[in-house]
């Protein structure tokens, strides 16, 4: 699964991917899930455009090793969730957005920090 982020969501010490990347924003719009989406083999010009990440910046991570963190009471799940612009989009599920959860919700974004990489698309 790839899911596009910005340059200060990498730590710059590790070059590794920042658990922020995976924080949900506090304006509603992740209160649904976390988008992410297939990769598709496209150039980054074409993969910037699908996911709609102008910076150009872009992490991978496995479906299964989402599906496999479990914290407290939770397990997180990719679901299928096909837009206009992306048919591969999917969203993760299980990442708590309300107030009285940031801590569960902090714990979770570092799991998803620890099994992701920066993705480079192909030329």
């Amino acid at each position: 699964m790839l899911r596009g982020i910005r340059e200060g969501d990498i730590s710059k010490g590790s070059g590794r991917v920042n658990k922020r990347a995976f924080i949900p924003r506090r304006n509603g719009k992740d209160d649904d899930g976390l988008s992410v989406s297939q990769p598709n083999g496209e150039n980054l010009e074409r993969l910037k455009a699908r996911l709609g990440n102008t910076s150009g910046v872009f992490c991978s991570l496995l479906a299964g090793g989402i599906r496999g963190i479990k914290e407290m009471d939770r397990s997180l799940e990719v679901c299928p969730n096909p837009t206009e612009t992306d048919a591969f989009h999917s969203l993760i599920l299980g990442v708590p957005t309300d107030p009285e959860s940031t801590a569960l919700a902090t714990r979770l974004a570092q799991r998803l920090a620890d099994i992701s990489s920066l993705y480079e698309p192909p030329s």
